[in-house]
């Protein structure tokens, strides 16, 4: 038996004692067995929908054929969130049935404390042993839904457990069977692989499966050199030191192949357009920002890129120093820049200046509004070189400047020298 959530047990009991047959199911299951609190709880259920709609009057059906109710039991307590939250599945068959669906013995679990714990295919003694194995034929299951195969390794780095041999060589012979198939799913998996307890592990096994192939594409992953390959073995040893936090792990995986190679495989796995921003300035900016030792080229290239996509990058730079064990002092040098920007509210983004588009056209400068914009954005230069140029006067008469001097508004980072 295992230790329910006070609430989804309460739960289960109710659904019994009206007569239907009930057992908590899937990756809760695994979870608790493991020992690792779980907060999401999946419950097979023979009760009908109005009938659970009865039982459950504030449950909520989260598919449209009113086939799965989910019951928030999420509370504030001293001002942290905690509670559970449940998602009743309604079968109609035996439960073996729904375990019967399932792909890994580990995930094929179900319980009920007053009936029984339900283990068709042993999956509790592979936890103990800490392997990952198949409901049948690897090879066949593979072949037949290819995908599996990242999830199995995904499932490794999860759990921080083994592939069962057969697993293992089933992914061997199959894995091209990925490089033409939905990028999507690949690309939700290597996140799995990316943050689970293991990553290290599970990005070891993709590179000796085959799957990384997968992952960053047939081309990228034959011309890594010695020195991508260098980096990728230490960031297998010391991408658990890091925190797990997705995109900043993805962007380590792509940082370990030059500039080139790095875009072409964040291409392959069409990444949202917000994500790829991201990776793709790792890409190019990352050694960038370790050179922005100079105060004006630094907030230059804040306002260029903007705090969201430099702050990225910083961590993301933090991160790799966990990893290689770089020097602190490019990490510090960003620190205090920054925190010097910070201490002396120092203008470095337009909407800090104490002018805007608006009072360019008022003082006579231009009646255009789109070259009032861009003179605006072309007087943040001087705050940039001397914060105590943010005044109106000094601004405008710059401005102003500017509008009919194109040469100077070309030159309004350099520095002149009598």
């Amino acid at each position: 038996m295992i230790k329910f959530d006070k609430d989804v047990l309460q739960a289960l009991k109710t659904l019994e004692k009206e007569g239907f047959e009930t057992y908590a199911i899937g990756n809760c299951v695994t979870q608790t067995v493991r020992g690792v609190q779980t907060f999401d709880w999946d419950l097979t259920t023979k009760a009908s929908a109005e009938e659970l709609k009865a039982i459950f009057p504030q449950g909520k059906f989260i598919k449209a054929d009113q086939s799965v109710m989910r019951v928030d039991f999420t509370h504030e307590e001293d001002g942290e969130e905690t509670g559970s939250i449940m998602d009743l599945h309604i079968i109609t068959g035996p439960v073996e049935d729904e375990l019967a669906k399932e792909v890994f013995t580990v995930q094929a679990m179900a319980d009920n404390p007053d009936r029984r714990f339900v283990d068709p295919y042993d999956g509790r003694n592979d936890i103990k042993r800490g392997l990952i194995r198949t409901i049948g034929n690897a090879d066949e299951l593979f072949k037949k839904d290819p995908i599996r195969m990242m999830e199995a390794v995904a499932l490794a780095s999860e759990m921080s457990f083994d592939l069962q041999k057969d697993v293992f060589d089933g992914i061997l012979s199959n894995w091209r069977l990925l490089l033409d198939y939905d990028v999507n799913p690949i690309r939700e998996n290597l996140e799995r692989v990316l943050t689970g307890e293991s990553a290290g592990k599970g990005l070891k096994l993709m590179a000796e499966s085959g799957l990384m192939a997968v992952v960053l594409g047939e081309e990228v992953s034959k011309k890594m050199s010695h020195n991508d390959m260098k980096m990728f073995e230490v960031l297998c040893e010391n991408i658990q030191k890091t925190r797990p936090v997705t995109l900043r792990r993805i962007g380590l995986l792509y940082t370990c192949l030059g500039e080139k190679a790095g875009l072409a495989a964040i291409e392959r796995l069409n990444f949202p357009p917000e994500e790829k921003v991201h990776l793709v300035d790792a890409m190019t900016y990352l050694i960038k920002i370790q050179f922005l030792s100079d105060p004006i080229k630094f907030k230059r290239f804040l306002y260029e890129i903007g705090m969201d996509r430099y702050n990225y990058l910083h961590n993301l730079g933090k991160a790799q120093r966990i990893v290689y064990d770089y020097t602190t002092l490019k990490v510090e040098s960003r620190n205090i820049a920054m925190q010097q920007i910070v201490s002396g509210k120092e203008a470095v983004f337009v909407e800090d200046l104490v002018i805007d588009a608006n009072d360019i056209m008022e003082a006579g400068i231009t009646d255009d509004p789109e070259k009032a914009e861009k003179l605006l954005h072309s007087v943040v230069a001087l705050v940039h070189k001397n914060p105590n140029n943010n005044h109106r006067e000094t601004l405008l008469k710059y401005a102003k400047k500017y509008s009919k001097n194109k040469l100077a508004e070309q030159l309004r980072y350099v520095n002149w020298f009598k």
